[in-house]
């Protein structure tokens, strides 16, 4: 039996990963670090920075992301994501009368 707890945890996870435009986002957290203000700049999403800066902080939220203040342009500080840790795996398994999800860290390659 799976624990109540967890299930809230996964249902959270799993609702904010389903939102097209914070799988847009994450498309580009994975080439380095990434600000609202320059993804509003890009054609594929077509709102403001504010609401970047939303979608954002809820992938934040959940794990996926992490951020930092940075200088930004004018010297003015500005947050920066980047995915947390080495990235992250999801992994979902179904079997009869139940499942097994699973969202962590990939194993490091080795140098």
């Amino acid at each position: 039996m799976i624990d109540s707890t967890d299930l809230t945890e996964q249902e959270k996870l799993l609702k904010n990963l389903a939102d097209e435009k914070r799988l847009r986002i994450l498309t580009h957290v994975v080439d380095g670090p990434v600000a609202a203000p320059e993804l509003a700049e890009k054609d594929e999403f077509e709102i403001d920075s504010e609401s970047i800066l939303y979608h954002l902080n809820r992938l934040e939220n959940t794990g996926i992301i992490e951020s930092s203040t940075v200088q930004g342009p004018y010297k003015r500080p500005r947050k920066e994501f980047r995915l947390s840790g080495n990235g992250r795996r999801l992994m979902l398994e179904v079997v009869e009368n139940e499942y097994h999800f699973e969202f962590r860290e990939p194993p490091v390659a080795p140098e």
